[in-house]
C-alpha cells in the first residue's frame, strides 16, 4: 500500500513541482534572464550584417538571393524590431505597480526572443546563398531593324506554324546568304518564347568552321548551365541531360555541313519531348541531308517590297526627282532582292548627285567578279559596288582588312587599330591621337554603309557572312590576297601553291598543342601580316622563318583578342634571334605568352605598337626605350620578374599611349617621378596586394581579386582615355604639387583612389585647384582622412568657377571622415554632366550639400546606402532640376528625416518650390522608388511632388519604423486647405508595390493604378504593414468569407470574391490578427447532383505569426482541390489544430515541402476524416512528390500522418522532426495491413517502404516509438541524427550494413 502511495505523491510531484519551480524563474531570476537579451541581439545583429554583405555581393555579381536567405533576414528584422520593443518595457517594468506580475510575463517573452535569436543565428549558414540570375533569352535581341514583308510574312507564319506541330523535330530555314534568315529565325523565336511554346528558346551561332565547343558553352550559357566536365564528349553527355528535361527550341544559326548533333550534346527528340532544332542556312543540302522534317525557304523580295526597303534606305520620297527615281528603279533591279544588297546599295548612295547614281548603275550592270559560286553573282556584285563607292581611303583598306578576322567575330576596335596603325594605312600617320580620330571617322563611314555591324559591346564591330566573303574576294582582286581560316592545320601551309602571294595570313583557333613554325611554312616574300591564335598552342619559330619575311609590318601571336580581363599566361612562345631581321615591323603583339628573354626586341627600330598584353617575361629591355618610333607599349596585366620595368618605363618619353599593370610589383612601390610630356593616353593601375599571397602566384591571385563588375563594365563600354587606379598612394598633401606624377591625377577622365593617405581632406582643391574638368568617373574607396569631396571656402585656393564639369560617375564607399560631399558655399561645382550617384558606408556623412546653383538635369541614378548619420537628401531648389531622375534607391540612413528638406516660409527655396509648383511635374522620369531602414523618416515626398510621379513604375518601402505617410507630412495631413480640395496621386506606370514592416503607416494616398492588381494596395497595407486598425470586424474575424449556392456552383455562376480566391497562387500572410482564412458558406443542396471541387491555383502558402488563427479553410467535406500547391510553411500559430481540414481534398499531387512549426495546439496535419474519406484516400497516391516534411514544436500531435497508405510517400527523402513531447509515430497506416492484420507490413519484410527516405532527424521526442510498424533503413542512408529520443531504438530497424550518423 504504501509503494502505491508513494508512487501516487512521485507523479504528483513531476506533474507540478517541476513546471512549478520553471514558472518561478520568471519571478525569481528577472535580471539574469534580462541581461542576456543585449548579448543575444548583439550577435544577431552582428550575424545578419555579415548575411546582408553577402547579399551585396551576390547582386553585385547579378545573382538572385535565395527565397530562404530574404526571409531569415526579414525574420531577423522583425526579432530586432520585437527585442527593441522588450528592451523599452524592461526600463519601464520597475515603475509599475504590479511590478511583480510584470516581470513575470515579460520575463516569459524574454526567454523566447533569446531562443529565437539562437535559433536565427544558427540557421544563418545557407547552402545555396544564391543563384545566377536567368539571362533574358530571346528578349535580349532588338527588333529595330525588322521588316515584315508580306513574302517574309509568309515565312514567318510557316515557321511558327512548323513550331507549333510537334511531329516536326528539326526544321530548316533556308535561303541565300543576306536574305534575312538569322533576323527572321531571331522573331520567330522571340515568339515563340512569348507565346510559350518552350520552356526555353535557345538561339547559337555555328558559322562556317564548326566549333562544338564553342557551340557547347554557348547553348549552356544561355541554359544557365555550368560544365565541371573538360572533355567535349562529357560536356555532350551532360548538355543532352539538361536538355531532354525541358521542352527547349535550339535555334542553330547559319550551318554550311553537316552538323553531328551527338558531339554537340543535342539529344534526338523521341516522343514529340525534349529539344527541337530549328536551323539556318544557305544550303537545301544541309537540311535533307540533317533530315529536317520540314524545309522552309526564305525568298528574296518581291519587286515592291525591294523598292520600298531601298527607299527606306535612300530617303527617296514621292517628292524625288523623276530621273532620281528611274536611275534608283533600275539599280534596285539589279539588287536581286537580296535585303543586303539593298540596304548597303541604298546607303551607300544617300545623298549623292543623279550623276553619281547613274555611274553606280553603269559599274554595277558592268561588273563580272572573279571566283564567285553561281547564284552569288548579282548579291557580289551589289556589295562590292557599296565598297567601290566609299571615297574615303581608310575606310576601305580598313574593310579589307576586317576580313582577316573570323566568321562571326567581334572585332574590337583597339585591335583593329594597332593593326591598321601597324600596316601604315592612308591618314594614320601623324600623332596616335591623330590616328584614332581618323580610323574612328572611317569605321563610321563603314557602319553607316551597312559593311560593318555594331556589335553586342560599343567598342566592337562584326562583318555579315557575305561582306566578309566580298572582302575578301576584293583584296584578292587588288593584289593584296589574304588567307584567314579557323581550326586549320599548319601544316596544310606546305601545300598550299597560292601561298606565296599572300599578303596576310590569319590563322584562328590552332588545335594542336605545340607547334614548330619553320621556313618552308612560310615562303611568302609579299607578306605582310602573320597573326597566330590559340589559348593552348605553344609556339617555337625556326631561326631561318624570319628571315625570308622581311617585308613584314605586323606580327601577332595572340590567346585573345582586346579586352580588360587578358591577363592569363597560357602557353610558352620561343622568339629566335632572326626576328631582329623584321625591319619593316611596326606592330608586335604577343599577348598572353610565357616570353622568358625578350631583350631582342631592342632591335626592332621601326618599331611603333610593342603590346605584350598578359604576357610573362623576365625583364623590360632597357634599349626599348631607345626605339625612337615606339609610340604605344602595353604592359597591362604582366608579370616581369626583374624589377626593373618602372625605370625603363620612364626613360620612354617617346611614348604617346602607355597601358601599364604590372600584377608582380605587388610589393614595389611606384614611382611618384613618373612624367610623360607626349603622353596622350594611358591606363595606369598600380595596386599594392597582401602579404600573404605567394609573389610569383600574383597573376592568378590578381585574376581572382576584386575588379568590380561594374569597373569593369566602364572600361569595356566607355574605354576611358586617361585612366588612373591607385592602391595605396602616400604623399603629402603639401609636396603633391610639386610631384611628376600630378598630372596624371589632373587629366584623368578616370580616377580611382584607396587607401589615400598623407593629409588629403578633400580632392579640391589638394589634387587639381583648377577644378579636374576632365575628369568623368570618379570612385573613393577607404580613404580615411577624407572629410568633403571638394572645398570652395578658401577662395584662392580653388582656382575654377566650374569644377567637375565633366563628371559623369561618381562613387564614394567607406569615407570614415566624409561629412559632406561638397562642402562649396560660393558654388564652385556645376556638376551639369553629373550621371550617377553612389555613396556607400560612409558612417560620418550628414550631409550631400549640392551646391545650392548646382543643376542636376543630367542626374538619373542617385543610391545612399548605410549613412546612418545623414538627415537629408535635397533641397526643393535642387528637386527642380532632377528632370531625368529614374532611380532613388535609400537604405539604412537610420538618422534620415526628410528626403526633400522642409523650408520655412518666406525662405528663397519655400518660394522657389511653390512658384515651381504651378508650372511643371517634379520628379517626371523616377521608374523606381525604394527606401529601406531609414527609421527615423516620417513621410517619403510632399504630397505636391507625389503629383509629378507619372513614371513610376515600382515603390518599395521597407523597415521604416516611424513611417507615418507616403506622401504629405504630418502637418499637411492636418492643414485643412487639403482636407478641402481633391487631392489626386495617380499611378498609371506602377507596377509594383512593397510596403512591408511599416507599423505607424496611416495612409498611402494613392487614388488610380491601373497597373497593380485589384485590392493590391489593401491587401499589402493589411497584410505586410499590420494596419489592422482600419479593418472592419468581419475583416479581423474572417480574411475572406464567400456565401453562395449550390446552384451557382454547379452553373460556375462564381462570385467575383471567390474567383478572386481561386486565382491566388503565392499567399502570404504575416502577424494578421484573423481566426480564420476561407469559409465557404454553401446553401442546402436540394438536387441530386454531387458537389463537384473547386480547384484553387495556389502553389505557395506561407503563414507566419497568426496568433489568432483557428483555422485555415472551412467548408463543405472535399468541397477545394490544392492540385498546384508546391509547399506549406506554417509557423507560430498557437490556436491552431488542424492544417488540412475535411474541406480540403485529401490528394495533394504537386506538394513538395511541407514545414509546421511552434503551433502549440495542432492535434492533426490531415483531419482523421469518416470511413468513406478513409476508402477515397486508400485509391490514389495522395503524395506523389512530397519529399521535405519538417516539424517542430507541435507538443500535441501524436502522428504526423494518420489513415494515409505507405506508398503515398514513395519519394519522401527528407524528414525532421524535433520537440513534440506527445509524438509516438510519424505514420500510422492503418489502411496497409497484411493477412495477418499486422499494420504497415508487407509479408516477410520483402518490401521496404519509404524507399527514398536518406535523411531523418528526430530530437527531444520522449514518447517516439518508431517511423512506422516495421520500419526499416535502407543500406544508402545518408543520415540519422538521433537525440533524445528514450523509447526510439534504431537499431531494432536497420538492414544489414546500413550505418547511423548522429
Amino acid at each position: 500500500m504504501g509503494d502505491i502511495v508513494f508512487s501516487i505523491v512521485a507523479k504528483l510531484a513531476e506533474y507540478t513541482v517541476g513546471p512549478i519551480l520553471h514558472h518561478a524563474r520568471y519571478l525569481c531570476c528577472f535580471n539574469n534572464i534580462a541581461g542576456n537579451l543585449p548579448n543575444a541581439k548583439e550577435e544577431l545583429e552582428l550575424t545578419r550584417n555579415s548575411v546582408k554583405e553577402r547579399v551585396e555581393e551576390a547582386i553585385k555579381r547579378t545573382e538572385k538571393i535565395e527565397p530562404a536567405v530574404e526571409k531569415w533576414l526579414k525574420d531577423v528584422e522583425k526579432v530586432l524590431e520585437e527585442v527593441h520593443m522588450l528592451q523599452g518595457r524592461i526600463s519601464e517594468v520597475s515603475k509599475s505597480y504590479f511590478r511583480r506580475q510584470c516581470q513575470y510575463f515579460l520575463t516569459k517573452k524574454i526567454e523566447r526572443k533569446i531562443q529565437k535569436m539562437t535559433q536565427l543565428n544558427h540557421d544563418s549558414k545557407f547552402e545555396p546563398f544564391s543563384k545566377i540570375a536567368e539571362l533574358p533569352g530571346m528578349k535580349y535581341y532588338s527588333s529595330k531593324d525588322f521588316v515584315l514583308f508580306k513574302s517574309t510574312e509568309s515565312t514567318y507564319k510557316k515557321l511558327l506554324e512548323a513550331l507549333k506541330d510537334k511531329s516536326a523535330c528539326t526544321i530548316g530555314l533556308v535561303g541565300l546568304g543576306g536574305s534575312g534568315k538569322t533576323t527572321l529565325a531571331k522573331e520567330v523565336g522571340k515568339k515563340a518564347e512569348e507565346l510559350k511554346l518552350f520552356e526555353k528558346v535557345v538561339m547559337v551561332t555555328v558559322s562556317q568552321t564548326p566549333n562544338i565547343r564553342s557551340i557547347q558553352v554557348q547553348i549552356a550559357d544561355k541554359l544557365g548551365l555550368k560544365f565541371e566536365e573538360e572533355s567535349e564528349e562529357a560536356r555532350a553527355q551532360r548538355l543532352s541531360e539538361t536538355l531532354i528535361k525541358h521542352t527547349t527550341l535550339l535555334i542553330l544559326d547559319d550551318i554550311w555541313e553537316i552538323l553531328d548533333f551527338e558531339a554537340i550534346g543535342i539529344p534526338y527528340n523521341e516522343n514529340n519531348k525534349g529539344c527541337r532544332v530549328l536551323l539556318t542556312t544557305r544550303s537545301r543540302d544541309v537540311c535533307i541531308s540533317m533530315q529536317c522534317q520540314k524545309i522552309i525557304e526564305l525568298n528574296l523580295l518581291a519587286g515592291n517590297e525591294a523598292w520600298d526597303l531601298f527607299k527606306l534606305n535612300t530617303n527617296i520620297t514621292d517628292e524625288s526627282p523623276y530621273a532620281l527615281k528611274g536611275v534608283a528603279r533600275k539599280i534596285v533591279d539589279e539588287c536581286k532582292g537580296l535585303p543586303i544588297a539593298i540596304v548597303t546599295v541604298g546607303s551607300t548612295l544617300k545623298g549623292k548627285t543623279v550623276k553619281e547614281w547613274e555611274l553606280a548603275f553603269s559599274r554595277l550592270k558592268d561588273s563580272e567578279p572573279l571566283d564567285i559560286p553561281k547564284g552569288l553573282r548579282s548579291p557580289y556584285v551589289c556589295l562590292g559596288l557599296s565598297y567601290d563607292n566609299l571615297t574615303n581611303e581608310l575606310a576601305k583598306s580598313l574593310f579589307l582588312l576586317c576580313s582577316i578576322f573570323p566568321e562571326d567575330h567581334e572585332i574590337d576596335l583597339e585591335d583593329l587599330f594597332r593593326f591598321g596603325k601597324g600596316m601604315g594605312l592612308p591618314e594614320t600617320f601623324g600623332t596616335m591621337e591623330k590616328a584614332r580620330r581618323e580610323m574612328q571617322i572611317a569605321v563610321s563611314i563603314l557602319i553607316d554603309s551597312y559593311l560593318l555591324l555594331q556589335a553586342s559591346k560599343k567598342e566592337r564591330v562584326k562583318m555579315h557572312d557575305m561582306v566578309r566573303d566580298v572582302a575578301l574576294w576584293k583584296a584578292s582582286k587588288s593584289g593584296q590576297a589574304i588567307l584567314a581560316s579557323t581550326g586549320m592545320d599548319p601544316k596544310m601551309l606546305d601545300e598550299n601553291e597560292t601561298i606565296k602571294d599572300k599578303r596576310a595570313i590569319s590563322l584562328w583557333d590552332l588545335k594542336v598543342d605545340k607547334l614548330l613554325i619553320d621556313d618552308d611554312q612560310l615562303n611568302c616574300p609579299t607578306l605582310e601580316i602573320l597573326l597566330f591564335h590559340s589559348s593552348k598552342v605553344d609556339f617555337k619559330v625556326s631561326n631561318a622563318c624570319f628571315e625570308r619575311l622581311k617585308m613584314i609590318k605586323i606580327l601577332a601571336f595572340l590567346t585573345s583578342s582586346y579586352n580588360l580581363r587578358s591577363g592569363m599566361t597560357y602557353g610558352t612562345l620561343s622568339l629566335p634571334q632572326s626576328i631582329e631581321s623584321l625591319q619593316n615591323l611596326r606592330t608586335l603583339c604577343l599577348r598572353g605568352y610565357k616570353l622568358g628573354d625578350i631583350s631582342i626586341l631592342e632591335s626592332l627600330k621601326a618599331l611603333e605598337i610593342l603590346d605584350l598584353r598578359g604576357s610573362t617575361f623576365k625583364e623590360l629591355p632597357n634599349g626599348i626605350a631607345l626605339l625612337k618610333k615606339l609610340k604605344l607599349l602595353d604592359l597591362f596585366r604582366c608579370i616581369i620578374q626583374e624589377e626593373n620595368a618602372y625605370e625603363v618605363i620612364g626613360r620612354c618619353l617617346q611614348l604617346n599611349e602607355l597601358y601599364l599593370y604590372i600584377g608582380s610589383y605587388a610589393y614595389q612601390e611606384f614611382p611618384h617621378n613618373l612624367s610623360f610630356s607626349r603622353l596622350q593616353r594611358y591606363v595606369l593601375i598600380f595596386e599594392m596586394h597582401p602579404s600573404f599571397v605567394d609573389r610569383w602566384n600574383l597573376h592568378r591571385w590578381i585574376w581572382h581579386r576584386e575588379f568590380s563588375d561594374y569597373q569593369t563594365y566602364i572600361f569595356e563600354e566607355h574605354r576611358p582615355t586617361r585612366v588612373l587606379r591607385i592602391d595605396g598612394f602616400n604623399a603629402s598633401v603639401q609636396s603633391f604639387i610639386s610631384l611628376p606624377i600630378k598630372d596624371f591625377f589632373q587629366k584623368a577622365e578616370y580616377l580611382h583612389l584607396r587607401h589615400l593617405e598623407g593629409g588629403y581632406e578633400d580632392v579640391l582643391p589638394s589634387m587639381d585647384p583648377k577644378g579636374m574638368n576632365h575628369l568623368i568617373f570618379l570612385f573613393l574607396k577607404y580613404c580615411p582622412e577624407i572629410k568633403c569631396l571638394s572645398d570652395s571656402t578658401n577662395i584662392d585656393l580653388l582656382q575654377t568657377e566650374d569644377a567637375f564639369s565633366s563628371l559623369v560617375i561618381l562613387m564614394l564607399s567607406e569615407l570614415d571622415s566624409l561629412q559632406e560631399v561638397f562642402h562649396d558655399p560660393s558654388s564652385r561645382c556645376s556638376l551639369k554632366n553629373l550621371e550617377k550617384v553612389i555613396i556607400d558606408g560612409c558612417r560620418q556623412l550628414y550631409n550631400i550639400s549640392f551646391p545650392k546653383n548646382s543643376k542636376l538635369c543630367h542626374l538619373k541614378d542617385l543610391r545612399i546606402y548605410n549613412c546612418p548619420m545623414l538627415t537629408c537628401i535635397f533641397k526643393p531648389s535642387i528637386v527642380q532640376t532632377l528632370e531625368l531622375l529614374e532611380v532613388l534607391k535609400i537604405s539604412d540612413c537610420y538618422e534620415l528625416k526628410q528626403i526633400i528638406e522642409e523650408v520655412e516660409e518666406g525662405s528663397v527655396d519655400y518660394v522657389s518650390s511653390q512658384s515651381h509648383n504651378n508650372t511643371s511635374l517634379m520628379l517626371p522620369k523616377l521608374r523606381k522608388l525604394t527606401i529601406s531602414g531609414c527609421h527615423s523618416l516620417e513621410y517619403i515626398f510632399p504630397i505636391c511632388f507625389a503629383q509629378g510621379l507619372v513614371s513610376l513604375e515600382e515603390l518599395s518601402i521597407e523597415y521604416c519604423d516611424k513611417l507615418k505617410y507616403v506622401f504629405g507630412s504630418e502637418k499637411e495631413h492636418d492643414l485643412t486647405v487639403y482636407q478641402h480640395q481633391n487631392i489626386h496621386i495617380n499611378f498609371l506606370n506602377l507596377e509594383t508595390l512593397r510596403l512591408i514592416r511599416l507599423p505607424n503607416l496611416k495612409e498611402l494616398h494613392c487614388n488610380y493604378c491601373p497597373r497593380l492588381p485589384d485590392s493590391c494596395v489593401r491587401r499589402v497595407m493589411i497584410i505586410d504593414s499590420d494596419l489592422q486598425q482600419d479593418s472592419t470586424a468581419t475583416e479581423k474575424e474572417l480574411l475572406c468569407l464567400v456565401a453562395t449556392t449550390f446552384n451557382q456552383l454547379s452553373d460556375q455562376v462564381l462570385s467575383s470574391k471567390l474567383g478572386h480566391v481561386l486565382k491566388f497562387r503565392y499567399l502570404r500572410l504575416h502577424g494578421l490578427g484573423v481566426k480564420g482564412l476561407f469559409q465557404f458558406q454553401i446553401r442546402e443542396n436540394k438536387s441530386n447532383r454531387e458537389l463537384a471541387p473547386l480547384n484553387l491555383d495556389l502553389t505557395h502558402a506561407d503563414l507566419w505569426d497568426l496568433l489568432e488563427l483557428e483555422f485555415i479553410w472551412k467548408g463543405p467535406t472535399n468541397f477545394l482541390s490544392l492540385q498546384s500547391l508546391d509547399m506549406i510553411y506554417v509557423n507560430r500559430c498557437p490556436k491552431l489544430k488542424v492544417i488540412f481540414s475535411p474541406t480540403i481534398v485529401r490528394s495533394l499531387p504537386m506538394l513538395k515541402q511541407l514545414s509546421i512549426i511552434d503551433c502549440e495546439e495542432l492535434e492533426h496535419i490531415f483531419d482523421s476524416g469518416d470511413a468513406q474519406s478513409l476508402y477515397t484516400c486508400s485509391q490514389q497516391v495522395c503524395f506523389p512528390n512530397l519529399r521535405t516534411i519538417r516539424v517542430l514544436k507541435c507538443n500535441k500531435l501524436q502522428y504526423l500522418f494518420h489513415n494515409f497508405v505507405a506508398g503515398h510517400f514513395h519519394r519522401l527523402n527528407y524528414l525532421e522532426i524535433e520537440h513534440c513531447s506527445q509524438l509516438q509515430k510519424v505514420f500510422a497506416f492503418e489502411c496497409e495491413t497484411d493477412a495477418d492484420g499486422q499494420e504497415g507490413i508487407v509479408k516477410d519484410g520483402e518490401k521496404v517502404l519509404l524507399h527514398n527516405l536518406l535523411c531523418i532527424t528526430l530530437r527531444s521526442l520522449p514518447n517516439f516509438k518508431e517511423i512506422h510498424h516495421g520500419f526499416k533503413l535502407k543500406d544508402d542512408v545518408m543520415r540519422h541524427d538521433i537525440t533524445d529520443c528514450p523509447k526510439y531504438s534504431p537499431s531494432l530497424y536497420l538492414h544489414t550494413g546500413a550505418c547511423i550518423r548522429c
